[in-house]
């Protein structure tokens, strides 16, 4: 090789190892080897704020997601920091080029607002954003159902019932539609609908009669029929229940109760039916 074109190659390769150097020991890159420390440390409050300098110094490179994805994982798994957690995983959802990153996360930020910090509003808002990113028609189905739930809890019972009836026009695996029948009923009581309640509660009773006798379907249904005046209905579906509660006596209280109540309406007249 020449001795020109030998110093040249040799100038070059320096260049580069320089350059790689500086890389590794950029702004970005120490913040991010200061972060992983802290993390092996346990002491994930550090960490979690190197990662986020990271993010303002240089939002848009390739650093910048490492951190993203550190961050999140290091704040929602470890630290349980969720709201911290979310503002990593809303970068990844705006910046990640990896269009399942982008869903994970999305799903991420509906689990945290819903399920850790029950912040209903925004879970609703984040909920219906990742709706509209799923495709599978089960994983659509369970987010549905956490979405009618983040209205009822807000007691917006009208648009839970809305969610809720269109839910049960899905296509269902039998846990789903159990589950979303009996939030249905409860949307309906929380409405004072009494006859819509009585209506659910005795199809869950009709159609899945074992796992309403677990989840005391039957109780629920009395206190329909109590609500409504009916005391002789849920006497009766109180005497049903009684065959296969775990605890009769507590069962036989509520009926004697009722008998009473029963008793002293006016114009009560003959025996109750046992």
């Amino acid at each position: 090789m020449p001795k020109q074109a030998s110093q040249i190659f040799k100038a070059s390769a320096l260049a580069l190892l320089m350059l790689s150097l500086l890389a590794c020991n950029s702004p970005e890159e120490r913040e991010l080897k200061t972060a992983r420390e802290d993390a092996e440390q346990k002491n994930y409050s550090a960490a979690l704020s190197h990662y986020d300098k990271v993010l303002i110094r240089s939002p848009e490179s390739a650093s910048a997601l490492t951190a993203a994805r550190e961050g999140a994982k290091s704040a929602f798994f470890d630290a349980k920091n969720f709201e911290k957690a979310v503002l990593f995983y809303k970068y990844l959802v705006m910046y990640s080029p990896d269009p399942v990153e982008r869903m994970a996360a999305q799903r991420q930020i509906a689990t945290a607002y819903f399920d850790h910090l029950a912040d209903y509003p925004k879970a609703v808002i984040e909920i219906n954003r990742l709706l509209l990113m799923l495709t599978d028609p089960k994983e659509k189905a369970e987010y549905k159902m956490s979405l009618a739930r983040a209205y009822y809890y807000q007691n917006n019972f009208t648009q839970a019932e809305n969610e809720a009836e269109e839910f049960l026009r899905m296509p269902l695996g039998t846990e789903q539609r159990f589950e979303m029948m009996m939030l249905k009923g409860n949307i309906e009581l929380a409405k004072k609908d009494l006859p819509k309640a009585i209506g659910v509660f005795k199809d869950l009773l009709n159609q899945f009669p074992e796992k309403s006798k677990k989840e005391n379907v039957g109780l629920t249904l009395s206190v329909c029929y109590e609500e409504q005046g009916d005391y002789r209905s849920a006497i009766e579906t109180l005497e049903d229940m009684k065959k296969y509660h775990p605890m009769p006596d507590y069962i036989d209280i509520r009926i004697q109760r009722l008998q009473q109540r029963l008793k002293n309406q006016p114009g009560a007249k003959g025996r109750l039916r046992k």
